[in-house]
């Protein structure tokens, strides 16, 4: 069998990735280890946050980026996917002091709100500060995204292979790749890994001694569930504390909070699907103590895997025809459309250096 890409890794990043390369009319074939919509990496659950409030101009510009790749997909499928109900930043003065400066600089807009006003129009939130408000922020239907980026790369002739773990992945003498799964071997002119926190394991020697691809580390994340006391309407919010704590409404009703990257390390295939209990301890006593608007006992919890980088940068490279996209876990889905366009645009920059 052969394909122009193989993409290993159908999350996120690689159904995105899928979507962008097929359009540009290439024969992609999509390698899956476990099985269609699995909940053992970073990218299921039924929603996430859109922001634009970096403290990095250029998450900023990827922002931007996505927020018009949303609306083409959503259009596409026919189904909501981005919900702008607003992105509401509050806490650390200097980290809001920040946040305005850059978002000013890079064209997006925020309203200054006072902790008054804050509180007069979103009385389920207790505020410490003034508020930075986002009209475009909100929450994206995580998993019906998800969908949509793979049922768009489908349409456009991409093929998928679910419970199809890749052994290796080898540079054949024409240049191009051999990816050897358990169903057989593979041939393909680039090949594009999209695979968290398994991704050393998986490209071992193959990547060019001087071609430096950060290390990743994995981290098990517990996010709870609340029942709000009203049917007012909840917006997207981060609370700038030490861990910084978010929150956003979840599509059955209820208010998901969470705390930033506090969780334990771990390794992919020994995680635990445990929610740890005094986690969803702090979650309730935070809660209890900033979020009047709902019910301080969690109705159920979840655990998820994080797999950043150091710095928590999102790595998409390439080294010859083999294109990364890892490091998204933890704050890289709101980016989606974007991260599958700049990994189709390094595709395509193999495949050109390819045949000349």
């Amino acid at each position: 069998m052969s394909a122009d890409v193989v993409v290993i890794g159908s999350g996120l990043a690689g159904s995105a990735a899928a979507r962008s390369i097929a359009k540009d009319g290439h024969r992609v074939t999509v390698l899956e280890r476990f099985e269609k919509a699995h909940v053992r990496g970073s990218s299921h659950g039924a929603e996430r946050v859109f922001r634009l409030t970096y403290d990095d101009p250029a998450y900023i510009q990827l922002g931007l980026e996505a927020l018009s790749g949303w609306a083409l997909l959503s259009k596409e499928s026919g189904a909501p996917l981005l919900h702008q109900v607003g992105m509401l930043d509050y806490g650390d003065a200097g980290v809001l002091a920040t946040l305005e400066q850059l978002c000013a600089s890079n064209g997006v807009e925020l309203q200054r709100i006072s902790e008054r006003d804050a509180s007069q129009r979103w009385g389920g939130i207790k505020f410490d500060s003034d508020v930075l408000l986002q009209p475009v922020g909100g929450w994206i239907a995580a998993d019906l995204a998800l969908k949509a980026f793979a049922d768009s790369a489908k349409s456009n002739g991409a093929v998928f292979h679910y419970d199809s773990p890749v052994l290796s992945i080898a540079k054949v003498r024409s240049g191009g790749w051999s990816v050897e799964t358990q169903g057989g071997t593979l041939s393909a002119d680039a090949v594009v890994v999209t695979t968290a926190g398994w991704t050393h394991e998986l490209i071992g020697d193959v990547i060019d001694e001087r071609f430096e691809v950060p290390p990743i580390t994995v981290t098990t994340e517990v996010v709870a569930y609340f029942e709000r006391r009203d049917a007012s309407l909840w917006p997207s919010f981060c609370h700038h504390l030490e861990p910084e704590i978010y929150g956003l409404p979840s599509p059955d009703g209820l208010v998901k909070i969470a705390e930033h990257g506090s969780g334990a390390e771990t390794h992919p295939d020994e995680r635990s699907f445990d929610p740890n209990s005094a986690t969803i301890q702090r979650l309730e006593d935070y809660a209890r103590d900033w979020l009047p608007g709902i019910t301080p006992t969690a109705l159920r919890s979840a655990t998820c895997l994080y797999a950043a980088t150091p710095t928590d940068d999102i790595f998409i490279e390439r080294s010859g025809s083999l294109i990364l996209g890892v490091g998204l876990g933890g704050h890289g889905f709101k980016f989606g459309p974007a991260v599958g366009d700049r990994i189709a645009s390094l595709v395509a920059e193999a495949l050109a250096e390819a045949s000349q």
